[in-house]
């Protein structure tokens, strides 16, 4: 249950972006969207974002986001797509769009879904630096008789 809300904005937001891109500009049907939105979010959600996310680092995950998204895309538009299109412009095209989508969600699971000890954003601010002082700065030492 505690991926369910996580995993319907990634569908939700790939399907709108996808249906943006692809339905709108490159004219592929709307089953055609939904089925790429669906396979891809899942794909990537349980790969990218629980499997690299946690483990390394947000411009790792982000590239290879791209990467998986720009294959799903151009090996499903083969199937739906029409034979006039350029694949690989249109996989370019919504590969980026989701890029820019998977930015941000990254942030929404780095603050909200994948828990850890210290926030995200906490950096240095949070340090507080103590000393110690005393009263003396040059101790008298004294003499042995």
């Amino acid at each position: 249950m505690k991926n369910a809300k996580p995993l319907a904005i990634k569908i939700a937001g790939h399907f709108i972006l996808l249906y943006l891109v692809l339905g709108l500009a490159f004219s592929i049907s709307f089953a055609g969207v939904l089925c790429t939105a669906l396979i891809l979010g899942l794909i990537s959600y349980f790969l990218a974002d629980l499997g690299l996310l946690p483990q390394t680092n947000e411009w790792f995950t982000l590239l290879s986001d791209f990467g998986l998204a720009f294959s799903v895309i151009w090996g499903l538009s083969r199937f739906f797509a029409h034979n006039s299109l350029p694949g690989l412009a249109v996989s370019i095209a919504a590969a980026v769009v989701i890029s820019v989508f998977e930015h941000f969600y990254h942030q929404y699971l780095a603050d909200y879904v994948l828990v850890k000890r210290t926030p995200r954003r906490s950096g240095t601010a949070n340090l507080q630096y103590g000393m110690e002082s005393s009263e003396e700065i040059s101790p008298e030492m004294r003499k042995k008789r």
